[in-house]
């Protein structure tokens, strides 16, 4: 059968194509470091209490597969806010998904973190003192996104991140309970070679 050959031949060239394509877009950069402003919205206590927080972080990524449209990453993150309310510090790491959008000069990207906090919630004792307390916990991670906007090969601006974490907070009335935190932030990354 003649035609099942010749179309098996087109198939195949078309495969080939498609792969010589694919090795021909840009490379995949190594890795990524960076800093951002970042903003921390904290529940405190099962009764509503927040803490709207301030602060900065520095992270680092590492590309692990990708055609440099779409990529597989491994990214670590040390973040620090503060308000008179208290303080956070977390140090969490996870995978995070790359997708180059070339039409909109847009990349977009999604990870999930896990590692640890340090907490500290600030208030006036009943005698008008000024109380303190402190906890450290596991933190994680249950759905980062974000939007970076190349500016050249090497720089870029991340308009926006969004995370939502779970960590303990310390309670006035003893232990700590597992509260949210809205984390949005924005900087600027360094990217680093490309293989």
């Amino acid at each position: 059968m003649p035609w099942i050959r010749a179309g098996l031949k087109r198939l195949a060239l078309c495969v080939l194509s498609a792969a010589a394509a694919t090795a021909q877009h840009s490379p995949m950069p190594v890795g990524e470091i960076g800093a951002q402003w970042i903003y921390n919205n904290i529940e405190l206590s099962q009764n509503g209490g927040w803490s709207n927080q301030n602060g900065g972080s520095i992270f680092g990524q590492y590309f692990v597969e990708g055609t440099g449209r779409g990529m597989l990453g491994v990214v670590g993150q040390f973040a620090g806010s503060a308000s008179q309310s208290g303080s956070l510090y977390t140090l969490m790491a996870g995978p995070r998904v790359s997708i180059n959008w070339r039409r909109a000069r847009l990349v977009f990207h999604a990870d999930y973190r896990i590692g640890v906090d340090h907490a500290r919630v600030n208030a006036i004792s009943q005698s008008g003192a000024p109380a303190s307390i402190t906890s450290n916990g596991f933190a994680w991670g249950s759905g980062g996104f974000g939007v970076d906007a190349p500016v050249t090969r090497r720089y870029i601006v991340n308009l926006f991140q969004m995370d939502i974490l779970s960590l303990a907070v310390p309670q006035f009335r003893g232990g700590s309970s597992s509260e949210g935190d809205l984390r949005v932030s924005a900087g600027i990354t360094l990217r680093l070679g490309q293989r």
